[in-house]
């Protein structure tokens, strides 16, 4: 996209202000048009009711879209539509079904009981992202693929790099990074299959390598499948956990309603699912002609659903602003996952993981306190932290 961004644009997405908190410009968005024509030559969508009929309008695609050096995503469930979208994400249903997700949370919970055990050996501190968040989740994931739970680093930084270019404008510094990070990825995932090939085993990449020598996928599918279960199978999972034990650690309210009242614990995750959304917006374009809130949209047309904004939509949401544990705990209710054909398929998984960390905390410890600044780096894209320093006692 071009970035043609001034002074009086009310998206600017460039901005250090922007990305430190874009809550307050889609607010104003919102309240004055919520569907509006962005001089980049996008659609902005931030109401809560149109951005949830178009997840589910299967006239919308997103095979055309341009993700530039991320383009090998068009061989994942990401980037393809249906038929393609649908023969791909069939090949992995049976691994997040209920049954199954309790099997992979029951490898978090090992995973989280034994970091658990060397920080209350220790000096009662500890970094909730480099400690805890993101080694239990790139765990989890990586038993769920049946490959080592190696080069997670690597692994994670190179996801980030890819997830830059799929912001609104990533800059050239942007695409050359995210070009490396699928090269290096690439090599990773090929790697991993020829060890794959030479010691056969029952993880999910096993099952999608039978599926290519069936011809249900093929080869870059597997390759782009396996790097978007990486992907999404830690990052996002990772900043959820996060946020929500940045927030057990300003309010202590919080953290004490989880841990003394089982009922609540899934309101205090989607509150924090809803509050401050890992992935702030989905991109789709139209493949033929509509009208949305009186306004007519031809054909190949770039629709940038702000997720983020529809989850502080005052409409749907009383004190949109506001950590309530009050709030209806329908699953459907917020819009952190998705939806339609391409809703995010682990978000069970993510749930069930979240809910793993955040019990065991509740279970061995009294309080969670911050024990120094907190670090992000957010991108308008995902909302990040990087560093999150948290005293036990």
């Amino acid at each position: 996209m071009t970035t043609l961004q001034s002074a009086t644009d009310p998206l600017p997405y460039l901005t250090e202000e922007y990305r430190a908190d874009p809550y307050p410009f889609y607010a104003a968005l919102r309240a004055q048009q919520p569907v509006h024509r962005h001089p980049d030559g996008f659609w902005a969508i931030t109401s809560y009711g149109a951005i949830r009929q178009l997840l589910y309008d299967r006239t919308l695609g997103v095979a055309e879209l341009d993700y530039g050096p991320a383009g090998p995503l068009h061989d994942s469930m990401l980037g393809a539509d249906a038929p393609k979208h649908t023969r791909v994400r069939r090949t992995h249903s049976r691994w997040f079904t209920p049954k199954a997700v309790k099997t992979w949370t029951d490898l978090t919970r090992a995973e989280v009981d034994s970091r658990l055990d060397a920080i209350a050996a220790g000096p009662g501190s500890f970094d909730a992202v480099h400690d805890l968040a993101f080694p239990v989740t790139f765990a989890t994931i990586s038993h769920l693929l049946g490959v080592p739970d190696a080069d997670g680093a690597k692994v994670r930084q190179a996801t980030y790099d890819i997830g830059k270019s799929l912001g609104l404008a990533p800059t050239e510094a942007e695409a050359a990074g995210t070009a490396a990070a699928f090269d290096w990825f690439v090599g990773h995932i090929e790697r991993l299959i020829a060890d794959k090939r030479r010691k056969p085993g029952d993880g999910l990449l096993d099952a999608f390598l039978g599926f290519e020598d069936e011809g249900t996928m093929s080869h870059e599918e597997v390759v782009a499948s396996t790097t978007l279960l990486f992907a999404v199978g830690h990052l996002d999972v990772t900043y959820l956990i996060a946020h929500g034990i940045e927030l057990m650690a300003r309010r202590p309210d919080v953290f004490d309603a989880y841990r003394d009242d089982p009922q609540l614990r899934e309101a205090v995750v989607n509150e924090t699912l809803r509050l401050d959304t890992p992935e702030q917006f989905v991109v789709r374009t139209t493949t033929e002609p509509i009208v949305l809130d009186g306004h007519a949209i031809a054909a190949g047309e770039t629709l940038v659903l702000f997720i983020g904004a529809g989850n502080r939509d005052p409409e749907v949401f009383d004190e949109p602003d506001t950590f309530r544990l009050d709030r209806d705990v329908e699953l459907s209710k917020h819009l952190a996952f998705g939806g339609g054909i391409h809703g995010c398929a682990g978000q069970v998984l993510a749930r069930a993981e979240a809910h793993v960390v955040f019990t065991a905390l509740a279970e061995r410890f009294t309080a969670l306190e911050l024990a120094g600044p907190v670090v992000h780096d957010h991108s308008d894209f995902i909302r990040s932290i990087t560093a999150l320093p948290i005293a036990v006692r």
